[in-house]
């Protein structure tokens, strides 16, 4: 009897266990999307960013961005740099250039093949000129752009609008924090540092042993400069390293200035990858090219312009009367005669 109790007991311990283990199983198969829901689509774009991994010579930027939401800010930007990039360099958004189709006029039959082949995977164009790369840190994405896009260029035009936009109506991401261009990318090593920093700055400076050294260099001579590294998951090179490597390369025509730079060096240093950028002084008064402070600033700005003034003319009035003289309290407390 006590035994039948026990198999009966061990049973139904055995059937909880074994559905906690069943429920547990089910709650870790959402991970990764917060147990939302995802069309067909978007495990089709989640699977795509995962398969793709920077590479030695991409071009882009990098993006930060809230945690968890890495999925969410790549769907954001993918959309920003479509929009972006068929307003700056005629791309469409299957990527391809509309001035190159404009040229070369098709038939049905061939437009019916092209549209057909581009709706398969397998034939979707491998230099597409935008590509998310999901790094394997958080809040940390990386867009991969192809010629026509300059990255440069691309980045600034977006902060520039992202200043403008006062109305939230006008803001394009929620979870978009920062974004840096990044010119080139090279081997996180001493080798590479030299190698990328000498393509990059070449064409913004004057550097040390060129043969043009010497030779008027315009605006460029008389430019100051600052540098800005910033390393993540990485111990190989240290900080002061990088700087005082680079700032060897620069001829001495151009002088540091860490306050109020003329152009600023940004230096991105991501596990076995160096990047690195020159970007103008606006750099600075655009919050770093951060979106989520520039959307900050404008409502702040917004606000500020909404709020009312008390008028000018009360106010004189008021001065007036505090500086008029009055008379001894005292005495006016008492009664005329």
């Amino acid at each position: 009897m006590a035994s039948n109790e026990n198999e009966k007991a061990t049973g139904k311990r055995k059937h909880n266990d074994a559905s906690e283990a069943e429920g547990s199983s089910l709650k870790r198969s959402k991970g990764g999307n917060q147990g939302k829901w995802m069309t067909p689509s978007h495990k089709a774009k989640l699977q795509a960013v995962k398969g793709r991994s920077l590479e030695v010579g991409d071009t882009g930027f990098w993006i930060t961005c809230q945690r968890q939401k890495e999925m969410r800010a790549a769907d954001e930007i993918l959309s920003i740099c479509e929009e972006y990039g068929q307003k700056l360099f005629n791309i469409n958004p299957d990527g391809t250039n509309e001035a190159a189709e404009d040229e070369e006029p098709e038939d049905i039959e061939t437009a019916i093949e092209k549209e057909v082949a581009a709706m398969k995977s397998e034939n979707k164009p491998k230099d597409a000129p935008f590509e998310v790369l999901k790094m394997n840190v958080d809040c940390v994405l990386f867009m991969r752009t192809r010629p026509p896009v300059d990255p440069l260029l691309l980045v600034r035009e977006i902060c520039k609008d992202a200043t403008a936009a006062k109305d939230r109506s006008l803001r394009r991401s929620r979870f978009i924090n920062k974004l840096t261009p990044i010119e080139l990318t090279g081997k996180a090593t001493e080798k590479g540092l030299e190698d990328v920093a000498k393509k990059v700055l070449s064409g913004h400076f004057q550097l040390v042993n060129d043969e043009t050294e010497e030779k008027d260099a315009g605006e460029n001579k008389a430019c100051s400069y600052a540098i800005r590294p910033t390393l993540r998951a990485h111990t190989t090179l240290k900080r002061i390293e990088v700087i005082d490597k680079v700032a060897s390369m620069i001829s001495k025509s151009h002088k540091v200035d860490l306050g109020n730079p003329d152009k600023v060096i940004i230096i991105e240093i991501f596990q076995t990858f160096l990047g690195m950028s020159v970007v103008d002084r606006e750099w600075e008064a655009m919050k770093r090219y951060n979106i989520h402070e520039l959307y900050a600033a404008a409502s702040k700005s917004a606000a500020d312009a909404e709020e009312p003034k008390e008028p000018e003319n009360e106010e004189n009035e008021e001065n007036e009367e505090d500086s008029k003289p009055k008379g001894d309290p005292e005495s006016e407390a008492l009664p005329t005669p």
